[in-house]
């Protein structure tokens, strides 16, 4: 064999390895991945600092929290309406949740609302499911509408109202409500 021989042999191998590693990147793809840079989106962080600021350490913020891992309907699928409207919508998340930060018992869930979508429609409290879903669970739910501005006092005071308690009414035959005390319903007169 010449040297030219050699040497088209050394191509022709070269160029078989190549194509064989070629075939065999073609029958199992590298799966390639992104990494977010961000947990949240700008407005989200826009509104964490500025819930940071209102309700200094009274409460631990968590973000992005699933809405089954607070909530979860009784009824089957297919059963509860507002549960299906709310799937309907593709909200699977709370922006925000409020936790005391003693237990970390949750204190209130936070609905971020866009400016576009916020219109009176919106804003009628029997229309969106979410708002229908808390209030079934006994979840407090703080509506926030998307702002480049958030006043601190008035964050506070939004929180405030949102995680008070309200007492527990007993509704009787009448249609009376009463209000209940457990220690002094255990009071023998």
């Amino acid at each position: 064999m010449t040297d030219l021989s050699w040497l088209f042999l050394a191509i022709a191998l070269v160029l078989a390895l190549g194509l064989f590693r070629l075939l065999r990147a073609r029958k199992s793809p590298r799966a390639s991945y992104t990494r977010q840079d961000f947990l949240l989106s700008a407005e989200e962080r826009h509104l964490y600092k500025a819930l940071r600021q209102a309700i200094g350490e009274d409460y631990a913020i968590f973000g992005r929290i699933r809405i089954e891992d607070i909530i979860l309907p009784r009824s089957a699928p297919g059963v509860d309406a507002a549960w299906d409207a709310l799937e309907g919508l593709g909200e699977t998340h709370f922006p925000f949740v409020l936790c005391k930060l003693g237990d970390l018992s949750i204190a209130c869930a936070i609905q971020l609302i866009q400016p576009r979508a916020y219109s009176r429609k919106a804003n009628d409290p029997g229309e969106h499911p979410l708002k229908t879903i808390c209030a079934a669970a006994g979840l407090p739910l703080l509506k926030l509408e998307a702002s480049p501005f958030y006043d601190r006092q008035d964050l506070r005071q939004a929180v405030s109202a949102a995680t008070r308690r309200e007492p527990l009414f007993i509704t009787e035959a009448d249609g009376r409500k009463e209000p209940t005390i457990a220690e002094l319903e255990k009071l023998e007169l």
